[in-house]
Formats: C-alpha cells, structure tokens, sequence
C-alpha cells in the first residue's frame, strides 16, 4: 500500500529509495486518492517532459520524487504520526499541531516534506552538503501549508538561538542570558525570517492565520500580514513596533513596500526564507515580475533558502525554479503523472438551460437538492463570473432562500466579491468557514483558488469560468478534507454549451437537464421531508415575483459587467460575438424580468471590442427575442443573412431607446457617467450599500419586504442570529497583539 511503503521509508529508506548526490535519501510522497477510488493504481512514472529539463539542469538536484499508489489502500491509513517527529522539531511547535489544529497523521505532502527536518531548518553553513531548497508538486487542499509552515517556523527558532548564542561568544563569554535575550530580540525587530508570498489577499490571509495558530504555543512570536485592500499605514505601524517573524504577503504589496518604504526593504534585506505558494497561480496571474523583484531584495542564494509549491512543473515554473532555488535542492512529486486535473472523487454534471427564465428556479432547486441531501449541513459555494452578476445573484437568494428552500430562513447567505471591503471579505470568509450549514456562500472568483472552506458539500458554477483551469480551481473547493462528501455544477445559457465541448474535453462531466433535477428534487422531498413539498411547488411564481421588484438601472449595469466578461470569450465558446451580445440581452428580460432588452450602442460595443464588422447594430430594445426559429441560437452563428435579418428593426426605435436609458450612447446611457453605486459599489465604513438592496425599488431603506435592517449586500444576514461569532481574525484592531487576520 503507498500509504504504508511512506511509512517503511522513514523507518528503512534503504529498501525503497536511491541515495542522493549528498548521500540524503527523500521518502516518496503517495498521492491524495478518495476511499472510493483507493483501488485505482497509479503506477510509478518518470518525469513528464517538460520537466527533464528543470532535472538536466539543475544537475545537482539531490532527489526526484515520484509519486506511486497501491491498489487497495485507504487514504491516510499507515501515513506516519506527526509525534514521530519529536526531538526533530520543537516542543512548542509540536503541541500546536496536536492541541489545536488535533492533528495526528500526516497528510502524504506533510509526509514527504516534514521527515527532511530538522536539516532543511538548520542555518546556513557553507560546508554543508545537505540540500535545504525544496520545489514541490502538489495540488490545493493536500496539506501543503503546514508543509511549508512548519519549516518555516522551526528555521525562525533556530535562527533566534543561533544569534543569542554568537553574540554570547562575541561578548567573550560561555553563558549571559541577557546577552543572549537582547541579541534575540534585536534579529526578531529588526530582521524578517520568512516571507511568504501568496497570489490573493483571501489565501495570504488564511496562510496568516494558520501562522498564528501554528505559533500560539511560542512566546511572542508574531506574524505580519502585508495585503491590499488594507491600510498600508496600519500595516507599517506594525511592521515598525512588532516582530517580523513570518509575513506574508501578496506580490503586489510587497514590491510596493520594498520600492517606497526604506525600512521594510532594511528589514527585507537579510531574510534568508522565501516561500512561493500557488507558484502557477502567480506566473497566471502576471507576477512574474514582481517576483523576481522581491527576491533581488532578500539575502542570496544559497545562503537564502527557497521552498516553491505548485500544482505543475511548467516551463515557466522550471524557469522561475532555476532563478530562485539553490541548484541543489530536493523536488518532491505528490501528482502522479495520470492523476485527473480535477478531484477524480467530485461527481461532476452540467445543465444547458433551454431559456434564461429557468436560471434562477435550476438554482435554487440544486441548492435544495442539496439540502435535502445534507439536512443541516449543507454548505454550497456559488461562483459567478463578474462582481456585478454576484450582487445581483447575492440580492435573489437572499430574498428567495426562505421561502423556496428546504431549510428555509435557517439558511444563511454570504456575499464575497472584489468591491466588499478587505475586513469585510475577510469577516465574511472566518464566518462562513465556521458555519456548519445550511449556508450558501455566493463569490467571485475571490474564492476559487486555495482558500480552504470546511464542509463544502456542493460547488454551482453560473456561467462559464475564465478558464479550464479556473473550472477546476473551482470544483477543487468542495470534497476536502477526510469526508470528501462533494459535487459540482456548471449551470449554462444556450449560446454557452461550446465551454462544455470544447474546453472541458478531458474532464467528464454528467448532463442533467431542468426536468430531471426537478424531479429528483420532487422525489427526494417527498421521501425526507414531505411538508416542505408546497414551498418547491410554489418556487417559479416567488421568483417572478421577485422580478417585479428589480431596479431595471441595477440589470443594465450588470448587463454592461457581463459585455466586458464575455469580450474575450469568443473562442473559447466558438460563437460570434452578436450571439453572445443578443444572449445576454435576452438574459435581462427572461431571468430579470425586464420588459425589453435594453439598448446597447454600436459605439459601447466597440469599446468592449464586441463589433465584428458584419453589422451595424447588435441588438433591439424593440425585440423580444433573438433566437431563430427552427433551433437554438449558437446553430444559426455561421448565417450572415439571419444576423442581418434579426437586427433589421432596431433602427426604426433607436431615437425612442436612447431616451429611455440605453448603452453608450448619452445622457444616462451605460458607459458614458460615472458611477451611480445602484448595487452597492459604494460602501459606508460598515460595509452596507447607500442603497438598501441591489436593484430593489420599492423600499426605503432595508432589503426585500424590510425584514432585516441594514439590507445592503453581505450586510444584512451575516451572522443571522446566532451567537457562535467568529474569533477575531488578522485585521481586528481590536484585538490584542496577538490578533489573527
């Protein structure tokens, strides 16, 4: 079994590895299976091709680990005890990941990483051969925090002893404590042991936080959270009277402070740990730069020490390896090389609506599949493609879950998305991760990558991700953790299938259609919970109430965000970009209840890079429909003359849209003003909206029928009732030294 061969490699490597350069031996790391698919071997592989390069060159690398998986075994059964490593690292450290993370086995990347103490946390000793770097394969939500925390914080300590006791001998003696306190305390103010760098402001803060809970056992240590989002003058005022011993940081932030503030690049320039986590993430996101900027401002290879996780080993990673890690240095595989892109273990369906008026009732009978399912635990994170589309998504559900849900008014509904404050995305984020359930978390793509939520039992993707991998990032939040209970949906308009075909090739995926998710919900009802039966039956004519009550201004402006999502998307869905413009503008009036579509100017349009050339308009306001007859629309994608045809009438009602509030053209048309904060863009200092709901019209302040005070998006159901806060978390000024994010 791989799990137990992990375990006979600590105890006898010289029965399952090879010796290394430096006669160091590396245990191998087993990858993460389900129970379900524990059966599946994956057999030991070489290194994919665009990895040899990295080995070729670097020849010095000590040990390249291969993952491998026996059939028959369960995960995390025979994986090695974290108390074996006592006397490795120390006490303080030991009783934190017992006491208060509970830990006791090691997940198979802990395993891999952990046994190479305490060498790799040793200080820096030119005659040293052993390799101290690490670059690691392993995918989100295996572990691999603590993986690289752990080190970090064992290196801290034994750089704080290795500086008490030189300025001891310095000062000609064999033993001052004084002496030894005051050089300790002068490298903790004045010297950053760690800096850890992560692509989101969320995933920096997680990694904080799980800092700060892996040295609550140690006498003052600190950690120091470098973000944006946040007041760059509190963060200095901290950096200034604190410790510096891990901080963590996003790219952007960091480089900033290195460049401007004279004291963090001091503080910086004897760092001698670099951590990149999510290192694909940050070269896709275009941190390449930064990077390697921030790195020019820490101490030296190999004096510096460099540990980078990834999920792949690319190019473009192998390229920021031979720039950033000491050539020799351990690499560490934890995917094996046949391993699925997405959580093989996460059943995976999607949903081609017939028309956008079933949007809003799919998704609430998924949510309540879900609850019938999981009653009371049911937790679902929804992913939405622009901010404006998730206030607005935010607005319906919060509105809609009492009265269409199984669960009723003990579902809670969290709102996280680019415009919320960074204190309060980051409340919202602690309160949700600590909510058992029923709850429903609706996000950006804020939330797709590494932030680790507890108990997701279901993913909803509305519309198409950015990209395939961003499909995946996505599934990867739910079937975590030693549960693995999870599923996800993709829910799609007509014109979006082509994400399906040609993007998802590799990555199966079940359809189910509105009629069939209707009558599993029906069934499932009737068989758990038969009471709430009348609420389903009642959940179409609650949402075309709901319709009624939207601010048409508030579905132009979420109308404009999707125009500048889809601008790009045009390949990836194989459709002209008129069809994409008439599919969205459709969309107002079959799931927002809008009279006619709105008007979109040709001018608008080609500031958005929509305007393809073949027509003079996209779109009426006059028009009810833009589906062809005799199929749906993205058939008819290659017809000029039915283009053509289709937009024939709007010239004759152009003059008469303009006046009533169409795009891009004058007075109140889309683009042209600034903005109005319809939906909650502008925020008082507690984080609710002037307004009192997005696009609601017909109250005065409060939400939806006036239930809740404070109605504004995120602000008004956070919390609820219930008395189980949230610990304070890094960013509460009210809170002690010792505050987590």
């Amino acid at each position: 079994m791989a799990t137990r061969w992990v375990r006979a490699a600590l105890v006898s490597p010289s029965v399952l590895l090879r010796a290394s350069r430096s006669g160091r031996v590396l245990p191998k790391c087993a990858p993460v299976f389900s129970a379900r698919l524990a059966s599946t071997a994956a057999s030991p592989s070489l290194l994919k091709p665009a990895e040899d390069d990295l080995v070729a060159d670097a020849a010095d690398a000590v040990e390249v680990v291969e993952a491998e998986e026996n059939e028959n075994s369960d995960l995390g059964k025979d994986q090695p005890k974290f108390e074996s490593l006592a006397g490795k690292i120390s006490r303080d450290t030991l009783n934190a990941i017992t006491r208060i993370f509970k830990l006791e086995t090691m997940s198979p990347v802990q395993a891999a990483v952990l046994p190479l103490l305490p060498e790799i946390a040793e200080p820096y000793q030119p005659d040293h051969e052993h390799a101290r770097d690490l670059l690691v394969k392993a995918k989100t939500g295996t572990g691999k925090t603590l993986g690289f925390l752990i080190p970090a914080v064992e290196a801290r300590m034994k750089a704080l002893d290795a500086a008490g006791k030189q300025a001891v001998l310095d000062a000609g003696l064999k033993n001052d404590k004084h002496i030894e306190l005051r050089a300790r305390r002068a490298l903790s103010r004045e010297t950053a042991g760690c800096l850890i760098l992560s692509p989101t402001r969320e995933l920096a803060t997680q990694i904080a936080n799980e800092a700060l809970r892996l040295t609550s056992r140690h006498d003052s240590f600190e950690v120091r959270l470098f973000v944006g989002g946040s007041s760059k003058r509190m963060q200095m005022r901290d950096w200034m009277k604190g410790r510096r011993d891990i901080v963590v940081s996003t790219p952007g932030r960091m480089r900033d402070l290195l460049e401007n503030e004279p004291e963090v690049a001091k503080g910086m320039k004897e760092c001698k740990m670099f951590i990149l986590d999510e290192a694909d993430t940050l070269l896709e996101m275009g941190f390449r730069e930064d990077i390697q900027a921030i790195a020019s401002y820490l101490a030296p290879t190999p004096e510096r020490q460099t540990f980078l996780f990834s999920a792949t080993v690319s190019r473009e990673i192998q390229q920021i390896a031979r720039a950033t890690l000491d050539k020799k240095h351990h690499f560490i595989d934890c995917v094996p090389a046949d391993a699925s892109p997405v959580h093989a273990h996460i059943p995976q369906y999607h949903t081609i609506l017939p028309d956008a008026s079933k949007q809003i009732p799919h998704i609430l009978r998924l949510l309540a599949h879900d609850q019938l399912l999981h009653p009371g635990k049911s937790k679902t994170i929804i992913f939405l493609p622009t901010t404006r589309m998730t206030q607005l998504f935010s607005t319906f559900l919060r509105e809609l879950t009492s009265m269409c849900l199984p669960a009723g008014r003990q579902t809670k509904v969290y709102e996280i998305h680019s415009k919320r404050t960074m204190e309060s995305r980051s409340k919202t984020s602690q309160m949700f991760r600590q909510d058992k359930g029923p709850a429903v978390l609706i996000s950006s793509d804020v939330s797709a990558r590494g932030v680790d939520y507890p108990g997701v039992t279901r993913v909803i993707q509305v519309g198409i991700p950015s990209t395939s991998d961003q499909y995946i990032h996505r599934v990867g939040r739910t079937g975590r953790g030693k549960d693995q209970i999870g599923r996800a949906d993709l829910v799609l308009l007509p014109w979006e299938m082509g994400f399906v075909t040609w993007q998802l090739t590799d990555i199966t995926l079940k359809p189910v259609t509105v009629t069939e998710l209707a009558s599993q919900v029906k069934q499932l009802c009737e068989e758990r919970n038969p009471e709430k039966a009348v609420i389903l039956d009642d959940m179409e004519k609650e949402v075309t109430s709901l319709m009624s009550k939207l601010e048409p201004e508030a579905i132009r402006e979420t109308l404009g965000a999707q125009l500048g999502f889809y601008m790009g998307k045009t390949d990836q869905l194989r459709v002209q970009k008129s069809v994409i413009v008439e599919g969205l503008k459709q969309w107002t009036v079959e799931a927002c209840g809008l009279a006619e579509p709105p008007y979109v100017s040709e001018a608008f349009l080609q500031k958005l890079g929509f305007s393809d050339g073949r027509t003079k308009r996209f779109g009426s306001a006059s028009r009810q429909s833009y589906k062809p007859s005799g199929g749906p629309a993205w058939t008819q994608r290659g017809n000029v003359q039915h283009n053509r045809e289709r937009m024939a009438g709007e010239r004759r009602d152009s003059e008469r849209e303009r006046r009533s509030g169409s795009f891009g053209d004058r007075g109140s048309s889309f683009g042209d003003r600034g903005s109005r904060g319809s939906f909650g863009d502008r925020e008082r200092g507690d984080g609710s909206s002037y307004r009192s709901s997005y696009g609601s019209r017909d109250r005065e302040g409060g939400s939806f029928g006036g239930r809740r005070e404070g109605g504004s998006y995120g602000g008004s159901r956070e919390g609820g009732s219930r008395e189980d806060r949230p610990p304070r978390s890094f960013g509460d000024r009210s809170s002690t030294r010792r505050e987590s994010f």
